[in-house]
C-alpha cells in the first residue's frame, strides 16, 4: 500500500540559529522543534542536560498559539518564561511526566485552552491516543523513560532514524547510540507496507521510531515511566 501519514495541520515549529547551528535533517538549515544544547549550562541550570521534557511543552504551546517561526533569541527567552513551577529543569531529575502534565495544564488554561493534559500509563493506548491527538493537531509529548533495571555495559534504548534519498529510514551517520530516559515530540504517525514509524522532534532534529522497536523497548521490565502525555 501507499504509505499513510496522520500528521500535525501546520509546519511545525522552526528555529533560525543563523550561522551558530544548523539543521542535519532539515534542508533549509532551520530546527525542528527546540533543542535543549542552545542553553547555557552555566545560567540555564540543568536545561542543557535534561531539559527535554520543558523542550518538548515549550514545542506544544508555541504549536498551538501560532507561533512556528523563531530565532533562537525568540526561542530561548519562551522556554525559559515557562520552565518555573511544575515545569522547572530540576537538578539530577529534570521533569517527571506527572508534573509536567500539570504544568502545561495551568499553561494552557492561562492561555484560555479549552484542554485538559495527564500523564498516561496504559501502554496498549498509546498509539491510538497518539493517533487521536494527531487528529486534533496537537503535537504529542513522548518518553523512551528510563531502564530502571540498566546494567552497565548493556545498550537498551529505542533508534532514531531518518529518511533517506530514496525515502526509506535509515540510521543517521551523524550520532550514534540508542535513546532512553528521553522525551520527544510526536508529530506525525507513519504507516508503510511493513512498519509503523512514529515522527519525532529530538534535539532540534526531525527523526524517526520504529513503532515495534518502540514497544519492544517499553514492554522490557524496568521502563514503567515510558508513555506519553495525553492532551484533549
Amino acid at each position: 500500500m501507499p504509505e499513510k501519514r496522520i500528521g500535525l495541520k501546520s509546519e511545525y515549529v522552526r528555529v533560525n540559529c543563523y550561522a551558530e547551528w544548523f539543521s542535519k535533517t532539515m534542508p533549509d538549515g532551520f530546527s525542528y522543534g527546540g533543542n535543549q544544547g542552545w542553553f547555557d549550562s552555566r545560567s540555564d541550570g540543568s536545561i542543557s542536560p535534561l531539559g527535554c521534557g520543558l523542550i518538548s511543552c515549550a514545542d506544544i504551546l508555541l504549536y498551538k498559539s501560532g507561533r512556528t517561526k523563531l530565532d533562537k533569541a525568540e526561542y530561548l527567552e519562551f522556554a525559559r518564561s515557562i520552565g518555573r513551577g511544575s515545569l522547572k529543569v530540576r537538578k539530577k531529575l529534570g521533569i517527571n511526566g506527572i508534573s509536567m502534565a500539570f504544568g502545561i495544564r495551568r499553561r494552557l488554561r492561562l492561555a484560555g485552552a479549552p484542554f485538559k493534559a495527564r500523564w498516561c500509563f496504559s501502554k496498549k493506548k498509546i498509539l491510538p491516543r497518539i493517533t487521536d491527538m494527531l487528529h486534533r493537531d496537537i503535537p504529542v509529548t513522548i518518553a523512551a523513560g528510563p531502564h530502571l533495571l540498566f546494567r552497565r555495559g548493556k545498550k537498551t534504548g529505542v533508534a532514531l532514524y531518518i529518511r533517506d534519498k530514496q525515502g526509506g529510514f535509515s540510521l543517521p551517520d551523524f550520532r550514534s547510540g540508542l535513546v532512553r530516559d528521553h522525551y520527544m515530540t510526536v508529530t506525525a504517525v507513519i504507516e508503510t507496507d511493513e512498519k509503523t514509524y512514529l515522527e519525532v522532534s529530538s534535539w532540534g532534529e526531525r527523526y524517526y521510531i520504529d513503532w515495534a522497536d518502540y514497544l519492544s523497548y517499553i514492554k522490557t521490565p524496568g521502563t514503567f515511566f515510558s508513555n506519553i502525555m495525553y492532551i484533549r
